[in-house]
């Protein structure tokens, strides 16, 4: 599935689509925590709204810019 396809899905359909992907990474914002999906070359976002935990937005792309956020959480010792 491309992150075009996913984007213009509809609430349920995403939610369905993302129990089928598979979790990588999470992290928080001011508002929201964020959920980090794998779906084959596709990454999902869901985004909980922090205090009521219920889902407030969806994202998917597949650059891997985006994925940097999720770098700040990774800790590498040598």
């Amino acid at each position: 599935m491309r992150s075009e396809d996913f984007n213009n899905l509809d609430y349920t359909y995403k939610t369905e689509t993302v129990l089928k992907a598979t979790f990588l990474a999470e992290r928080f914002t001011d508002r929201a925590y964020v959920r980090l999906y794998s779906l084959d070359r596709t990454y999902i976002e869901v985004f909980f709204d922090c205090r009521s935990y219920l889902i407030i937005h969806f994202r998917a792309f597949e650059h891997t810019l985006f994925l940097l956020p999720y770098l700040e959480n990774i800790h590498v010792t040598i």
